[in-house]
C-alpha cells in the first residue's frame, strides 16, 4: 500500500499544486545511543523564528511543542516495492563546525530516527497534524566535506540474523541427547 494513499486529499494538493498557501513540511529528529534522548530537530522549512540573540536569528517550526530548526535538505526514500530496497540518505547543503561535531560525537553508532511529514498552512502556525511517519530507519553512516553533509540510513535486516540463535548440540541442550 503506497503512502500517498494515507495522506489527507489536502496535503496531496499541497504536494502537487504549483501555487498554494499550503505546505508540506519534513520533521527529522535524530535520537541518541540509547534511542530516546533526541539530540536534534531538524525541519526542511519555516514558518516562524524559534529564538533570536544579538548576532543570530534561528528559523525553524513548532510542532507538538517541540521546535524544529530549519536547515535546508534533500531526501531519497526508498521504493515501495517488493524489490525495493530499504536505504535511504538524506542531505544538508549546510556545513558549520557544530554539525561536524555533532557527528563526530553522537552518530557513532547505528543512531534511530524518526522522519515525519505535517501539513501547515500559510495563515497559521499550526503543523501538528502528521501526514506520514517513517519509522524504524537507523543513521548507518555520516559523511562529510566543505559543501554537504550526507547521513545514509538503513533498517535492521533481519535475514541476516542466525535463526535458531544457537545450535542444538550437547553442550547447549544436553536434556535432548
Amino acid at each position: 500500500m503506497s503512502r500517498l494513499s494515507t495522506l489527507s486529499p489536502t496535503a496531496i494538493r499541497a504536494m502537487f499544486s504549483s501555487e498554494t498557501e499550503q505546505a508540506v513540511v519534513m520533521l527529522l529528529t535524530i535520537y541518541g545511543l540509547d534511542g530516546t534522548s533526541v539530540v536534534i530537530r531538524l525541519a526542511d522549512n519555516f514558518n516562524k523564528r524559534i529564538s533570536e540573540t544579538d548576532t543570530e536569528i534561528i528559523y525553524g517550526v513548532r510542532s507538538r511543542s517541540n521546535d524544529y530548526v530549519f536547515l535546508p535538505m534533500e531526501i531519497s526514500l526508498p521504493s515501495e516495492g517488493e524489490d525495493g530496497s530499504s536505504n535511504c540518505s538524506i542531505r544538508f547543503n549546510f556545513v558549520t563546525p557544530e554539525a561536524i561535531q555533532i557527528i563526530r560525537e553522537q552518530l557513532t553508532g547505528p543512531v534511530k530516527i524518526l522522519l515525519e511529514l505535517v501539513l501547515t498552512d500559510g495563515t497559521s502556525n499550526d503543523v501538528d497534524t502528521v501526514e506520514a511517519t517513517f519509522s524504524g530507519f537507523y543513521i548507518t553512516s555520516a559523511s562529510y566535506n566543505a559543501q554537504s553533509i550526507t547521513l545514509n540510513l538503513g533498517m535492521i535486516n533481519y535475514n541476516t540474523e542466525p535463526f535458531p540463535a544457537y545450535n542444538f548440540t550437547p553442550k547447549n541442550f544436553p536434556g535432548l541427547f
